[in-house]
């Protein structure tokens, strides 16, 4: 943070030293300086201080408390909850919080690595009863699943993943398996933001969004339907990567070159998507290359896979405009 700090006063430094550069330009009794230097130092000024509100805009939005609603969940922590809890876990939590794609979720790599650019030291923590759970509540886990807000109102970055999509009782299940899950000694390093990062979040572009106060969310029944699909889409955060549309459109800090789903799929039959998302190689033969995290995909179940089939196939094909 303090990292931060100091490159935004340097900006604003910057900024007051056009400003006065303008001044000085302006008192010149040369029309050619005076104009000259008047328009130039005018346009850096202008260049300097749009970036230095951008940044302290990002800064603010990141940095600063949000308001922590109120939560009273009873977690029963029956068998069967907690089962599946570890399944919701293994596909949706393990890709950040584990380095190997596999409980127990110890803390992932870098995040900043998928996503090809600086944004910083972006590592999840550990989840495990060992880790930083041990000291929040039922009430706290299943509030930051809900809005990725600490109980001391820090934002995490679980404000911009859309796992707050999943329904009231498959959340309260992931809460259950971390609190029964083995615990794990071990420390992740610090997080810390990259002045890149803090830009593209005073653009708008890191999707923080903290829904205040929350609202009870439901799931279709489970079973192979259109409607069900489109659930795990929204819990998977398809979105995140492949576009609001899922048509290859996200907006960066998402990996490039995602997949035009709206394209591909319709064109699978299910078995070409089950060994897709099953093995890595898709009908043609050829290698599904990261982030797109088809492993994780996978580890859906075959009612859970099949859904999500019919959802996609059944979208309608969005062409990119050139």
């Amino acid at each position: 943070m303090i990292g931060n700090l100091l490159i935004l006063l340097i900006l604003v430094g910057i900024v007051v030293l056009f400003a006065w550069l303008i001044w000085r330009a302006w008192k010149s009794k040369r029309a050619l300086l005076k104009w000259g230097g008047v328009v130039l130092a005018g346009l850096l000024t202008l260049l300097f201080a749009l970036v230095t509100f951008v940044l302290a805009k990002g800064l603010y939005d990141i940095y600063r408390p949000y308001p922590v609603a109120a939560v009273n969940v009873s977690i029963a922590g029956t068998p069967e909850q907690i089962a599946r809890g570890e399944h919701l876990a293994t596909v949706l939590c393990a890709s950040c919080h584990s380095q190997n794609g596999q409980p127990p979720l110890t803390g992932g790599n870098n995040l900043s690595d998928d996503s090809g650019l600086p944004l910083g030291d972006l590592y999840a923590p550990n989840i495990t009863p060992a880790g930083k759970i041990k000291d929040l509540s039922d009430n706290d886990l299943y509030r930051i699943l809900r809005t990725g807000v600490e109980p001391s109102g820090r934002l995490t970055f679980m404000a911009g993943v859309t796992a707050r999509y999943m329904s009231d009782e498959d959340a309260q299940a992931v809460v259950a398996y971390l609190r029964n899950s083995p615990p794990v000694e071990k420390q992740t390093p610090p997080i810390s933001f990259s002045p890149l990062l803090a830009l593209l979040g005073g653009v708008g572009l890191l999707g923080i969004n903290v829904p205040d106060p929350l609202q009870p969310v439901t799931s279709p029944p489970k079973a192979v339907t259109k409607e069900y699909g489109e659930y795990v889409v929204r819990f998977l955060d398809c979105g995140g990567c492949h576009g609001p549309t899922l048509s290859g459109d996200a907006k960066p800090p998402a990996p490039p070159g995602a997949s035009n789903l709206t394209v591909i799929v319709p064109q699978w039959s299910k078995d070409d998507f089950f060994q897709a998302m099953r093995t890595g190689v898709d009908s043609t033969g050829h290698q599904i290359q990261p982030p797109m995290p088809w492993k994780q995909v996978g580890k859906l179940d075959d009612v859970e896979l099949e859904a999500l089939y019919e959802y996609l196939h059944g979208l309608k094909p969005i062409v990119a405009k050139k």
